[in-house]
């Protein structure tokens, strides 16, 4: 039998996929997440952002991508299909009914721009069932910009 030593403020590694169509916000989406111990995977196009979905099933999907309604409706519910994890949308959201159809559409989470960072980052990792919001709050998150 082998075994390992661990310590014990090992946090479990998740699987986040990021589907943007902004390139800057993907370098600094990636560093917050991997700040906190996630695998990382980016994509910047709806149907590769969909094959990796089918391929990984992520723990955590966050989409930023700006879509016409129809579009970004059919790629939430095809990642809804792909994926059991938690999908967090990024939007321009204009008026609560665009948030609702988003929510409608498969998002769990519908966040509206700007979006600070230290909340993004509480939120998915509430999502992902860390339970250390505590630390993430009182710790330094070293990002002063908005996604």
């Amino acid at each position: 039998m082998a075994t390992w030593k661990t310590d014990v403020d090992t946090i479990p590694l998740h699987t986040v996929l990021i589907a943007s169509d902004h390139p800057e916000n993907i370098s600094a989406l990636e560093v917050l997440f991997q700040q906190r111990n996630c695998i990382v995977l980016s994509e910047t196009t709806v149907a590769t952002a969909l094959q990796t979905a089918r391929l990984v099933g992520p723990s955590l999907m966050l989409v930023d991508m700006k879509l016409p309604k129809q579009k970004r409706d059919a790629m939430l519910k095809e990642l809804r299909a792909a994926s059991r994890g938690p999908i967090i949308l990024i939007a321009s959201a204009n008026t609560v009914d665009e948030v609702l159809e988003a929510n409608q559409a498969g998002a769990d989470e519908c966040l509206v721009k700007p979006v600070n960072p230290a909340v993004l980052i509480v939120k998915a990792m509430a999502w992902l069932g860390h339970g250390q919001r505590k630390k993430f709050m009182t710790g330094s998150l070293g990002v002063n910009a908005t996604v």
